[in-house]
């Protein structure tokens, strides 16, 4: 693994390590990505034609293409894993539009958007801290369906010598963090306090920047 890699992963578990945070992301996050990729499936590129049979691509195919060659560029061992659940997610994104359902992307939308927002709540609410778009919106969009895919895979038992290495330097880095801000514990306890009533208006320009970015 990279140590690019291994700062990302360190990075993304700094702004997740609250269970329930944890588990809203681990939720949220597939659904955000399935329901972005459905919201795009309409949008057709061109039709592949071979032999006597046809394909039409569209932006949702592509958007795969690009999340399962990045995730096996960045870790072969998870990207692989990835694929095909990426490659069932493409698909039943695509057979959605097939099905009998009336006002389909409202329905979309208004799950993509309820998704957002349990997020921004476990962050303002359970993880005392400002969601990981703000300081980086390409790792929110693009890596983060990778991180949760790292979260599942240490739940299971998978590269447990590399989660036990990411939770060590997580612990460092919330440690440098408390005594340089001399905060301590107290710093969520106040946080907390203020986040039911500014989390609307403190995300609500982030929220939609990226909101239908998915």
């Amino acid at each position: 693994m990279s140590a690019q890699l291994k700062k990302e992963l360190v990075f993304y578990g700094q702004y997740h390590s609250d269970a329930i945070n944890k588990l809203i992301h681990a939720v949220c996050v597939p659904v955000l990505l399935w329901t972005g990729m459905a919201m795009l499936a309409p949008v057709q590129i061109t039709t592949l034609q071979l032999g006597d049979v046809s394909c039409d691509v569209t932006v949702t195919h592509v958007a795969t293409l690009v999340y399962i060659l990045y995730y096996i560029y960045l870790y072969p061992a998870v990207g692989l894993i990835t694929l095909p659940v990426l490659a069932a997610m493409c698909h039943g994104a695509i057979q959605f539009w097939k099905c009998d359902c009336e006002n389909k992307m409202l329905w979309l939308a208004g799950i993509h958007v309820v998704s957002w927002i349990l997020q921004f709540i476990g962050h303002g609410v359970f993880e005392g801290r400002r969601p990981a778009l703000t300081d980086s919106l390409v790792q929110a969009i693009l890596t983060a369906p990778f991180f949760v895919f790292f979260e599942y895979c240490f739940f299971i038992g998978l590269f447990t010598d590399l989660h036990h290495e990411v939770q060590r330097e997580i612990f460092k880095a919330h440690t440098r963090k408390t005594r340089i801000k001399g905060k301590g514990t107290g710093f969520k306890t106040r946080f907390c306090t203020s986040a039911s009533s500014s989390i609307l208006i403190e995300y609500t320009y982030s929220f939609v920047s990226v909101s239908f970015m998915l």
